[in-house]
């Protein structure tokens, strides 16, 4: 079943997103206000303290995540993702963003050609690169924990994909 579409603008004010369009993330923030996944990590793991500093407009915007789900292999990282990343952006929606209602959590993907949604798994798939290339995690399970059901593509008016928005995790 292919995923709802969310054409406006509430994945940017709640929820947590994967945002792969440019254009619209320029129209969110400037370069210099997107967090490294170390600086969310770090976040995290103070218990969200300072995290106002880096909010724009309600909203946290993470780059970065890509760029580490190579460095191990599939296997580990998938373990990797559900043990960490998974569990703070639960915080996140818990403690920052009161239930995941007053604030957005917006993961910027550069490389999102490499996400696919596969049917028959029910899932989006991330293809790993570099010596894993014939490897796939399964993205979506990991970061949502099997709620990936209510995932839903984010369109612009005039029908391009941006992204995908989940409105809550638990």
């Amino acid at each position: 079943m292919q995923s709802p579409l969310v054409n406006d603008d509430l994945w940017n004010r709640r929820g947590i997103s994967l945002l792969w369009d440019a254009d619209e993330l320029n129209k969110l923030c400037q370069p210099k206000q997107v967090i490294s996944l170390r600086q969310f990590r770090q976040l995290h793991a103070s218990d969200w303290n300072d995290v106002d500093s880096y909010m724009v407009n309600d909203a946290l915007i993470v780059g970065g995540l890509e760029s580490v789900i190579d460095a191990l292999p599939p296997e580990e990282m998938t373990r990797w993702l559900e043990q960490n990343i998974y569990q703070s952006l639960v915080s996140y929606q818990r403690e920052v963003a009161g239930g995941g209602d007053q604030a957005a959590l917006i993961l910027w993907m550069v490389e999102h050609s490499r996400l696919k949604h596969h049917i028959s798994e029910d899932a989006w798939l991330w293809h790993c690169g570099g010596e894993h290339r014939n490897h796939q995690i399964p993205l979506s399970n990991c970061l949502f924990n099997g709620a990936q059901l209510d995932l839903t593509e984010i369109h612009d008016a005039k029908g391009n994909r941006l992204g995908l928005y989940h409105p809550r995790i638990s």
